[in-house]
């Protein structure tokens, strides 16, 4: 039978859908953690929320925030940067950061079967970066960079308006690039001082989830 077109279908019923169980810990160092057990791909997913963004940086160090959440995939022990990517892709991992004006969010994705040397990884990566002199220099001249490649575009041109406009002298009229004067003051020391009073555990919350129990993921 020929479809009717000029007329709407019927609504089907909605589709059931149970949204998975979150359990709520906090462990022995302070440090919050909530799983999620989601078993449709057997993959794992952390998201580490550390209080404290762009909103945080000092007077003057504007871009202090997301320049040390840059700095923070660097190294970490013996490991340089090109070894931390090498490491991510024999587990195949992927890690991500993004800094905002009130927290800075870092998630790393892997295979379930590789999610205790990812989590080792991550963790390594935020409590104990390297912050070295010769990484420094280079990722703030990045950034330094990409600030000078985007003065001039109308859309962020607006965006600074907008938020200096609506913000005034407040922290929140910035945005987490920060400034190229704000960067050009800021030092290693400043980096290794805001990530020492911003990463600690009383700050920090994990979200866990993936195709592993909640015992598993704790």
């Amino acid at each position: 039978m020929a479809a009717d077109r000029t007329q709407l279908p019927a609504i089907g019923p909605d589709p059931a859908f149970s949204f998975p169980r979150i359990e709520r810990h906090t462990l022995a160092n302070g440090i919050a953690l909530r799983t999620v057990e989601h078993m449709s791909a057997p993959l794992v997913s952390f998201v580490v929320l550390v209080e404290g963004g762009s909103a945080s940086d000092p007077a003057h160090l504007e871009g202090l925030a997301a320049l040390t959440a840059d700095m923070m995939d660097e190294g970490t022990g013996d490991l340089s940067a090109i070894d931390v990517s090498d490491q991510l892709a024999r587990i195949g991992a992927n890690y991500d950061s993004d800094v905002g004006a009130d927290a800075s969010t870092f998630t790393l994705t892997t295979l379930a079967r590789h999610v205790e040397r990812g989590s080792t990884l991550l963790a390594d990566l935020l409590l104990r970066p390297s912050l070295r002199d010769a990484d420094f220099d280079r990722v703030r001249k990045l950034r330094v960079d990409r600030l000078r490649q985007i003065r001039d575009l109308p859309q962020a041109v607006a965006d600074r308006a907008m938020l200096r406009l609506l913000y005034g002298e407040h922290p929140y009229a910035h945005q987490p690039l920060g400034t190229s004067a704000g960067l050009a003051r800021t030092s290693l020391d400043s980096v290794v001082a805001f990530h020492g009073a911003s990463v600690q555990p009383a700050s920090i919350t994990v979200v866990a989830g993936g195709a592993l129990s909640h015992a598993t993921l704790r």
